[in-house]
């Protein structure tokens, strides 16, 4: 049986799921420069006092609905290990990645958010924690990628945390140069064949002797 303690905890938690649902709809139909906190509050059927009692601005609702995305990642990325030969591992989870983006372009937007100089204040700590942990995870299934190839004698040795950065990077990269031309109407190759080629110079790079300059740098 839940004492008041947990009764109270959970129901604040599923409030700010209600609160985040509604962010959701409305970021998706308005875009994030036509939402608002009148707006969600509306969605949510509560005050607009009510929403500053579990996210500290716009900007932090904002970033904290790519918080469960993070868990699955984690949880997927795990299990894909687990299932998937060596050779194939970086791709796979690579391609969870790729999919996401396509399936959900809102929420590179928000890493693209989390990159701008003033947006720390913004924030939560709560929030600003759990995205911090999410991103390190993916970024650690990344490398324990990249070293299970390497202990597999596919890839030279490198570091495989720093191969993961890369990699990381050169995917937040490639979504936003996408982006770009799609918004300045120029003509742009589908996501997927512009995310695989990236992925294709870096096990390239892992597998041959550019290895070796890479192994430098790392």
């Amino acid at each position: 049986m839940t004492n008041a303690q947990e009764r109270k905890a959970q129901e604040r938690q599923a409030r700010r799921r209600r609160i985040q649902d509604a962010a959701r709809t409305v970021f998706t139909e308005r875009g994030y420069a036509g939402a608002s906190i009148e707006l969600i509050a509306r969605a949510a059927q509560l005050s607009v006092g009510a929403i500053y009692l579990y996210f500290r601005s716009k900007e932090d609702l904002y970033v904290s609905l790519i918080e469960d995305t993070l868990t699955v990642f984690d949880v997927e990325m795990g299990q894909l290990r687990e299932r998937t030969e060596t050779a194939q591992r970086l791709r796979e989870t690579w391609d969870v990645l790729v999919r996401w983006a396509e399936k959900d372009p809102e929420g590179p937007r928000i890493l693209r958010l989390l990159a701008q100089p003033a947006i720390r204040p913004q924030l939560s700590d709560e929030v600003v924690t759990a995205v911090s942990v999410g991103i390190n995870r993916v970024q650690d299934h990344i490398g324990a990628c990249v070293a299970d190839g390497i202990h597999a004698g596919l890839y030279h040795q490198v570091n495989a945390r720093e191969i993961a950065d890369l990699a990381w990077s050169v995917l937040l990269g490639s979504l936003d140069a996408a982006e770009m031309h799609a918004n300045l109407g120029l003509g742009t190759e589908p996501l997927a064949a512009r995310t695989d080629r990236a992925l294709r110079l870096i096990e390239s790079a892992l597998r041959s002797a550019v290895g070796d300059s890479l192994r430098a740098v790392a």
